[in-house]
């Protein structure tokens, strides 16, 4: 369960100021400056999630859940995903409305 304590921690902003990141490849290289690849850029990180070139704010974190608000029309602005550890236990597995699945290893 170290990646849900992990995960509560990111979401709280104030908590946070020391967690790490977790990302796919191009999610960490965009905390890192890298902008090319938007399309494959997922990263949560304290009290944000950075998906495909947005940055949305983490509203709540329960078990097997995970609630954002994004930029964008009301009717798309708040988004849930499902969340839970990735097979080697050390990143996240944030699964999206459609069913896409993206896996999230620590950055750095």
């Amino acid at each position: 369960m170290r990646w849900l304590a992990a995960l509560a921690m990111l979401a709280e902003p104030a908590v946070a100021q020391g967690s790490g990141a977790y990302g796919t490849p191009e999610g960490c290289a965009r905390l890192a400056g890298d902008e090319s690849a938007v399309e494959r850029q997922v990263a949560i990180l304290p009290g944000h999630l950075s998906l495909r070139g947005e940055t949305c704010m983490i509203t709540a974190v329960q078990t097997g859940t995970l609630m954002a608000t994004c930029p964008g029309p009301a009717e798309t602005r708040k988004r849930v995903f499902g969340i839970g550890p990735s097979a080697d236990g050390l990143g996240i597995v944030l699964t999206a409305e459609d069913g896409a699945q993206e896996i999230l290893d620590p950055c750095g």
